[in-house]
């Protein structure tokens, strides 16, 4: 692009490079497990969720079930968890099927994307005011959003949306892109800190469009358009301070630990 993004609110200089998170492990190889919450109903309605919570369907304690005996036999040191209820539930949820007696800790830090004013609206009306404001019609959702953000770049979209929020509550990209990059820079020094200096595991359970943000964080080349389903499992491993995404929105059923 030749020109600035208008909807670009502000550049997240800080932001660490995958190598500086690295860096942050001490040396250490590390594997990363990061689970998206189980369904709720906000998500069966198609529902701008972000830091509001609405209840996980039966389907959603189903997939936390699933998802939980399919990571038990997973070697885990840590487990971190955004604090919202829906993430608090699919944490305790996988940790009661472990037999290790692992706790989680609960960061606000790990929330989804914050919607602000825009957030328990049907998803499809709050992209229509983006997309109307630039005459992309809506047909099938997901391609306008993909023809508005290779107009304006998924972070100018977000920054649209944002900019359209009248209670001025909704987070920028640069702010979430910094917010993660706390997030993970306090679990890798968290795991950097245990006894000795073998590999260790986290666990990270999270929100679907924030663990797109951690993904491209680690692994920049991730799209930034993934839809994770709920209770995926993405897998991240530090070797020889290099990141690689080793399985991404596995789904639960689906996701089988190769030790």
């Amino acid at each position: 692009m030749t020109e600035q993004n208008p909807y670009i609110h502000e550049r997240a200089d800080e932001q660490r490079s995958p190598e500086e998170l690295a860096d942050l492990a001490g040396g250490r190889e590390v594997s990363l497990f990061i689970v998206r919450h189980g369904q709720t109903v906000f998500n069966t309605e198609h529902r701008m969720q972000g830091w509001s919570d609405s209840p996980l369907t039966e389907l959603g304690m189903e997939q936390i079930a699933t998802v939980g005996r399919a990571l038990a036999p997973v070697p885990l040191d840590l487990a971190f968890s955004s604090d919202l209820r829906r993430c608090v539930t699919t944490t305790r949820g996988i940790l009661d099927q472990r037999t290790d007696g692992l706790e989680a800790t609960f960061h606000e830090e790990l929330r989804e994307w914050n919607f602000g004013g825009h957030e328990e609206m049907l998803s499809a009306q709050v992209w229509g005011k983006l997309l109307a404001k630039h005459n992309i019609e809506v047909e099938r959702e997901l391609d306008a959003m993909r023809d508005l953000a290779s107009e304006l770049g998924w972070s100018g979209m977000f920054d649209g949306i944002a900019n359209l929020d009248e209670t001025g509550k909704s987070e920028f990209a640069a702010e979430i892109v910094l917010r993660a990059d706390r997030a993970l820079a306090h679990v890798l020094m968290a795991l950097a800190e245990l006894p000795g200096d073998g590999p260790v595991g986290g666990l990270v359970v999270s929100h679907g469009g924030f663990i797109s943000t951690l993904l491209r964080q680690l692994v920049p080349t991730t799209a930034p358009d993934e839809i994770f389903p709920n209770c995926s499992v993405s897998t991240v491993t530090l070797r020889d301070g290099v990141w690689q995404l080793i399985g991404k929105g596995v789904e639960p059923q689906d996701f089988v630990y190769d030790a």
